[in-house]
């Protein structure tokens, strides 16, 4: 695979995980930022989190019926109060200390688990190069405009420039004692497209988000990237060793 600048700066505590390699994981219901999902890919997490599961199964790991961390959670709320406010989309940061470590040392007392891993579906902005070949590159990834519709052109007069939005995933790993072991993050695909049925110079909103599992599979390899590590590392020749 090419080099791609945009591969994300991964985070990685070698020495803990070194230390005490975390073999037994809970996925996380909730986003480790505390915010929910944006509503556009809300449909698509159930999805998103079965391919991590198998991916990590398929690479030794052993996954934790995620009830568990349900439970604690919710204990966890009920003792400290909800840290996230939807009328201002705000975050108590020390609420949010509090249900964490709660959840963790529940956790850690039940004995069930090595870490949780959370894995965040996020929105963001990204663009498509007003080039000849109109990618689009973020975390990792190349991606073509998609499009939809049997035209068989583009409007010269199309604004290749709008910033438009993309998904991607963010992964981060806890031990149960609090500490980060791992963080990173892979593209995975627009959430816009060109409609060629239409005259309109701008992109509009596709019809199936996430809809291509290969997409997916290469967000999840990057994002667990050097945890279980990818094949065809596209970042700096040096962390691909």
């Amino acid at each position: 695979m090419r080099y791609n600048p945009t591969t994300y700066e991964y985070y990685i505590n070698k020495e803990a995980l070194q230390k005490n390699p975390p073999k037994k994981l809970i996925i996380a219901t909730v986003n480790v930022s505390g915010e929910p999902t944006r509503s556009i890919l809300r449909d698509s997490v159930p999805k998103v989190d079965g391919m991590v599961e198998s991916y990590l199964e398929k690479n030794g790991y052993e996954i934790i019926p995620n009830h568990h961390f349900e439970n604690a959670w919710r204990k966890a709320i009920l003792t400290y109060g909800d840290f996230y406010d939807p009328t201002t989309g705000k975050i108590d940061a020390r609420g949010w200390q509090l249900v964490m470590a709660a959840t963790l040392t529940q956790l850690k007392e039940e004995g069930k688990a090595d870490a949780v891993l959370f894995t965040d579906l996020i929105e963001h902005d990204v663009q498509h190069s007003p080039g000849m070949t109109h990618n689009a590159q973020w975390y990792g990834i190349t991606r073509e405009p998609a499009t939809e519709g049997s035209a068989d052109t583009v409007s010269v007069e199309f604004d290749w420039t709008q910033i438009i939005k993309g998904a991607s995933l963010m992964t981060t790993l806890y031990s149960l004692d609090g500490a980060p072991l791992f963080s990173s993050r892979g593209g995975i695909d627009t959430l816009y497209a060109i409609d060629k049925r239409r005259s309109e110079k701008s992109f509009v909103r596709k019809k199936r988000i996430l809809s291509r599992e290969n997409y997916i599979e290469e967000g999840i390899e990057l994002a667990m990237h050097p945890l279980i590590k990818m094949e065809k590392w596209p970042g700096k020749k040096e962390e691909a060793k």
